[in-house]
């Protein structure tokens, strides 16, 4: 055999390799886990922009693409507190292709914790939240500083347990700057919102987001870094690598 017959050989099978591995990349990506970046910081403190996230797509169901219905059946429901990824609802083609296909590329995508499942009325006098009645949210002595601007940190709970409390944040507000707000969600929808709610374009300005529109719940920040670096040792926060996100 000649040298341009094995090295055709030898091209096509590394071809092939790169094809196969493409496509079990693919096949991981939009099953099981999907890697997505956080840009702006609508969820601070929780996520910081920089953050490289994964995403669970397969708990509450993997979708068919632009398809309401579901290739694998969802085994966890979407809990009030979860932080989920969603495409858009005024994204334009949200309704011709709510889950953005099988790829996604060119889709509108957010993040946001869920406040409120179907069935639920929430209610928001000020900073204080109430869940069908019940007040989730208290102020705590602490203050968080963004952009260098102090911002009241509050918490909200959305069970007993003590290791369902939450940290958002509220930027400190004259008494008539006030947010009033009384709605119940519909069913198959959800209510989100920014943990960073003074700087969070979320359910309150462009409604909720439906249950087919939700690609996963936001599992881990598995890298991290620092777009606003001042000093090269302060690019890369290896203290955020591989944290849970709660």
């Amino acid at each position: 055999m000649s040298s341009d017959n094995n090295n055709t050989s030898k091209l096509l099978s590394t071809f092939k390799s790169i094809i196969f591995a493409l496509i079990i990349a693919l096949f991981i990506r939009y099953i099981f886990i999907q890697p997505f970046k956080i840009p702006s910081e609508s969820m601070y403190p929780t996520l910081l922009v920089g953050d490289q996230i994964l995403v669970d797509r397969v708990s509450y169901g993997v979708g068919l693409p632009c398809s309401k219905n579901k290739l694998i059946a969802p085994f966890k429901n979407i809990k009030r507190g979860d932080v989920i990824v969603f495409r858009y609802p005024m994204d334009p083609n949200s309704k011709i292709c709510p889950n953005g296909g099988f790829i996604g590329l060119t889709s509108i995508y957010y993040i946001k914790r869920v406040i409120g499942i179907p069935g639920d009325t929430v209610s928001m006098k000020s900073n204080d939240i109430y869940i069908n009645g019940e007040l989730i949210s208290r102020a705590t002595s602490e203050t968080y500083i963004l952009n260098n601007e102090a911002h009241d940190v509050f918490e909200n709970s959305f069970s007993e347990d003590i290791d369902s409390l939450r940290q958002v944040i509220y930027m400190r507000k004259t008494n008539s700057e006030t947010t009033n707000l009384d709605i119940k969600v519909p069913a198959g929808s959800f209510f989100v919102l920014g943990d960073n709610r003074d700087n969070s374009m979320d359910s309150r300005y462009w409604g909720f987001v439906p249950r087919e529109n939700i690609i996963g719940k936001a599992f881990l920040i598995h890298f991290s870094w620092n777009n606003k670096f001042k000093n090269v040792k302060d690019i890369l926060r290896p203290g955020r690598f591989f944290n849970t996100i709660k």
